[in-house]
């Protein structure tokens, strides 16, 4: 594997094992959690079509609260997999002037309008988009792009079709959705934007680190997150899964402990000039 990002924070967050860690103050369809000073509700309304947001993508957020997140106020955004909008109503309550949601669920849709009129925000300033993230072709680039890319490596014994499964489980050991943003972040990214990721050490982050800073990309770990493999949401295929892990890990493409994994709040700028691959 490859070098590890260029700036690596000395703390690192551990929840504690069990449902009793989340980062959550209720769950499963319904939580409660801060962001940078105000107090935000999220609702699914159907967990069976829409997943609630799990530690994982909550803790980007949670790495945002901290001082040397970037500003976020008057930002034109795109979140990429919206799912059920924890970001986008995030950033507008932040103060973001603009931001695009695009999920290839059409459960999405409906779940993010409705997280961002709950909590009061200004709808007008949110656009929803239903496709592939490889078939969408913005007429703009972003000031931002924030995404929590699934990260479970496919297996068809556990693997369905729909927008919820899309959601954790991903072809190419797990790094489908991470490839794709590399691939396209440089059409939806403007000059001197950054990309946040919550990358996953069970998708292999010294790739994406290595093919976005050839690029020129400067990154940043904003924290580190260690935490449970969501094992239980797959018990029925438990040991596939855990399989899955143990044959990633020998290639040197996923870390992880024991079921405890780490989950790294990334920031990539990327540079004002122009871009040579």
């Amino acid at each position: 594997m490859t070098s590890t990002p260029d700036r690596t924070p000395t703390q690192r967050r551990v929840l504690p094992a069990g449902e009793n860690g989340s980062l959550w103050e209720a769950r499963p369809s319904c939580g409660i959690f801060k962001f940078r000073g105000v107090r935000l509700r999220l609702m699914v309304e159907d967990p069976a079509e829409v997943l609630f947001p799990t530690d994982c993508g909550l803790s980007l957020l949670s790495a945002l609260n901290g001082d040397a997140a970037p500003a976020l106020e008057g930002v034109n955004a795109l979140d990429l997999g919206a799912g059920s909008g924890i970001y986008s109503v995030a950033l507008l309550a932040a103060g973001a002037e603009r931001v695009t949601a695009l999920d290839i669920n059409p459960a999405s849709v409906a779940q993010t309008v409705a997280n961002v009129m709950a909590n009061g925000l200004d709808g007008t300033r949110l656009t929803c988009v239903t496709s592939p993230l490889e078939e969408y072709t913005p007429d703009e680039r972003f000031d931002l792009v924030i995404t929590n890319p699934p990260h479970l490596p496919y297996d068809p014994s556990y693997a369905r079709g729909d927008g919820l499964e899309t959601a954790l489980v991903a072809r190419r050991g797990g790094r489908a959705m991470y490839d794709a943003v590399i691939d396209r972040v440089d059409r939806f990214l403007a000059p001197g934007g950054s990309l946040l990721m919550a990358h996953s050490s069970l998708a292999d982050i010294p790739r994406t680190v290595a093919e976005l800073t050839s690029r020129g990309y400067e990154t940043e770990t904003l924290e580190i997150f260690e935490m449970d493999i969501p094992l239980l949401a797959y018990a029925e295929h438990m040991e596939t899964l855990q399989t899955r892990l143990k044959e990633l890990r020998a290639a040197g493409r996923a870390e992880f402990d024991g079921s405890r994994f780490t989950v790294h709040a990334l920031v990539f700028r990327r540079p004002s000039g122009a871009i040579h691959h």
